[in-house]
């Protein structure tokens, strides 16, 4: 059974009032706030499980999927792990080697 947006933010509401309440108690005002950031975080999965969308392939949109396609850069890892520079202007592996 899933919980309507409404109840989700009067419940948000609600812990706002109580903090607001609580105008010296720091430690009781992040217990509220805590819960309201639960809430919204509850909130959002289920909009992005409604949308099919988990919050990793999210990300891979904003940023670009950035291991898609061939990626044919000016350097190569060998498979010691180490890189080797692959363009004209590289002398070598040193800093050192001009």
């Amino acid at each position: 059974m899933a919980i309507s947006n409404q109840t989700v933010l009067t419940k948000m509401m609600s812990e706002l009032q109580e903090a607001l309440e609580k105008k010296d108690e720091t430690a009781a005002i992040r217990e509220h706030v805590r819960s309201v950031r639960l809430l919204c975080d509850l909130m959002l999965e289920e909009d992005n499980a409604a949308a099919g969308t988990e919050p990793e392939q999210e990300l891979m949109k904003m940023m670009g999927d950035m291991h898609a396609g061939s990626h044919a850069g000016p350097s190569k890892v060998k498979s010691t792990g180490k890189q080797t520079i692959d363009h004209e202007e590289a002398n070598g592996n040193s800093i050192f080697d001009f």
